[in-house]
């Protein structure tokens, strides 16, 4: 069995973690543009599908290494062409996947995407009872105008809506050197769709650390 022990930190590669105040909040390793081209282009790509998907539009969001939502989009020409309650899971998801998530120097559990979380909470796994905490802020996570959902001014930009998601559509984003450098979450399907469709938007946004990304990362369910 896996025994992961889950711990708040406060200091990315031996730096400490800027307040809101110094701007983290704000930065991003990805731009909207670039999220949003890239949801297009998984959306458009047909080999992105699984077994029973729906074919649903996606949401996708972005968190940067504080857990600070950055980027947030989606594959539609509209917010209503996806689920709406997706926005705030693939938040949740993007933000479970970056804090449990190390650089790949430091060895040990490396990236847990969601897709994996799922068999170690369940009783008995090794992570059992961690998505239990973590609540996310649903007042952040609605906050309006709703106009401007999914828009390069998405109100929950900026905010550390937290959640904790454990099916597929969570992954850590890596750079060239193995260093994450936050997270990505996509909803909108079945868990399995989310989890395949994530990793060809990060494959499109050049931030998987170099490794392809084909198919799911875990047996999916």
């Amino acid at each position: 069995m896996l025994c992961i022990s889950v711990v708040a930190f406060g200091a990315v590669n031996g730096v400490a973690l800027a307040s809101d105040s110094e701007g983290d909040g704000r930065s991003c390793p990805v731009s909207w543009q670039t999220l949003r081209d890239a949801l297009r282009a998984a959306k458009a790509d047909r080999s992105v599908t699984t077994p029973g998907a729906f074919g649903n539009n996606m949401w996708g969001v972005v968190v940067n290494r504080t857990g600070a939502v950055c980027a947030v989009a989606f594959s539609g020409s509209a917010a209503s062409d996806q689920w709406l309650l997706s926005r705030q899971i693939a938040a949740a998801k993007a933000f479970t996947a970056n804090g449990l998530s190390l650089d790949s120097i430091l060895g040990g559990s490396k990236q847990l995407s969601t897709q994996q979380l799922y068999d170690l909470v369940q009783p008995g796994g090794g992570l059992y009872g961690v998505h239990f905490g973590n609540i996310q802020d649903a007042a952040d996570a609605t906050k309006g105008p709703a106009s401007k959902w999914g828009a390069a001014s998405d109100p929950m930009v900026g905010l550390r809506v937290a959640g904790m998601i454990t099916f597929g559509g969570g992954l850590a984003l890596v750079n060239n050197r193995g260093v994450v450098v936050g997270g990505l979450g996509i909803s909108g399907d079945t868990a399995c769709q989310d989890d395949k469709f994530a990793r060809a938007v990060r494959t499109g946004l050049g931030l998987n650390g170099g490794v392809a990304d084909a198919g799911t990362g875990a047996t999916c369910r």
